[in-house]
């Protein structure tokens, strides 16, 4: 194998796998990138056995070939080379050598015949959503998955619940998220219905790249899903993710508007700023803040013995009774972020949780449990 790139291009091919590969496996080949070269296209692989992707570029090939390299190594080597073409040639499946003008660089590599195989095929059966419908959706319920270190967690819990809705309005996709102390959900209206059943659950690693690929705002891209995969498509490159099997708990009871009596309505960001100074003032252990809910104001409320204490008021709209109640101050600015005016927060009362919405409007809601101390 034997082939020249500009440095830029390789670079940005190798920094869209990093997140596919598996550096904690007992397969060091899942830390490898597969380079493959034939009919003047570099084309790179890499999986974790879960997700999975393929980026294609085209260079000058002189010869074809294939090798594993270290993701991470040659990314990291290629970011610090001068901007420039690079040569990169394998002699023997033994040894990688990266030749700029100054530079020579030589890298162990493994057989490729030892990379897993990996079918990257599109499936005939599934429905495509465009990416301006996706991305929001994943990035007001992201924030709600498990994370990796909450091991305890259910396992259909560490991922996102996506499913389709019908109803007289029109026809919805809707995305759900939790890690039991909060639940997010985002919907958005699509042209026709899809028949998903229950759904299909995303894995969060999954997710996370399928939104990071999202970000880059590629032309033409578009989400495939499929009873067993959920597919990212674009004109240079192709990522699978293998859904979670599972049940995802039922959830529409939790959000249900008609079991929420209280409202209080309050500038969205407003809230923001005064959570803001919160939040450089608790703990990360108490991590709390008071919220004091009455008829024409919000009372806010944050102490921390080692350094001082936040006791401020904001206007608000409160139709109910008076209620206090502690909530995480970090929860509450992950929805606010996302509204830009008029924020409603349903609650039911001193121990139950609270339902946050943009306004008037129903189509993301996001339910946060109080805090007891």
């Amino acid at each position: 194998m034997k082939y020249t790139i500009p440095k830029d291009t390789l670079q940005g091919m190798l920094a869209k796998v990093q997140g596919f590969t598996e550096r904690k496996s007992t397969l060091p080949i899942l830390s490898h990138v597969l380079m493959e070269t034939s009919d003047d296209k570099l084309r790179l692989k890499a999986t974790d056995l879960h997700t999975s992707i393929q980026v294609i570029s085209s260079c000058e090939i002189k010869e074809q070939g294939a090798c594993a390299i270290s993701a991470k190594s040659l990314y990291d080597v290629v970011r610090e080379l001068p901007d420039g073409k690079i040569d990169i040639w394998v002699e023997d499946h033994t040894r990688a050598h990266i030749h700029t003008e100054n530079n020579y660089i030589k890298m162990n590599v493994m057989d490729p015949e030892e990379y897993p195989v990996i079918d990257f095929s599109l499936a005939q059966e599934g429905f495509h959503v465009p990416v301006h419908i996706m991305k929001p959706m994943v990035e007001r319920t992201m924030f709600s998955v498990p994370s990796q270190a909450e091991g305890e967690t259910k396992y259909t819990l560490n991922g996102a619940l996506l499913t389709a809705t019908q109803e007289k309005k029109g026809s919805y996709l809707e995305m759900v998220t939790t890690d039991s102390r909060r639940l997010s959900v985002a919907r958005y209206e699509i042209d026709q219905p899809v028949e998903m059943g229950e759904g299909i659950i995303i894995p969060r690693k999954g997710l996370q790249e399928i939104r990071r690929l999202m970000d880059n705002r590629e032309e033409n891209a578009s989400i495939l899903l499929t009873r067993e995969s959920i597919f990212f498509v674009s004109e240079d490159t192709r990522a699978t993710v293998r859904l979670i099997e599972g049940k995802f708990p039922d959830y529409r009871s939790v959000v249900n508007l008609e079991t929420y009596p209280t409202c209080t309505r309050v500038n969205a960001h407003e809230l923001l700023s005064v959570l803001k100074v919160c939040v450089a003032m608790v703990s990360d252990i108490s991590n709390c803040v008071r919220f004091s809910f009455k008829k024409d104001r919000t009372l806010i409320f944050a102490n921390n013995p080692d350094q001082g204490e936040v006791d401020t008021e904001i206007a608000a709209d409160h139709n109910g009774e008076d209620i206090d109640i502690n909530f995480n101050p970090r929860y509450v600015m992950e929805c606010l972020v996302y509204i830009d005016g008029e924020a409603h927060i349903y609650l039911k009362g001193p121990q139950g949780p609270c339902m946050i919405t943009d306004g008037e409007k129903t189509d993301c809601k996001w339910v946060i449990m109080p805090m007891r101390v």
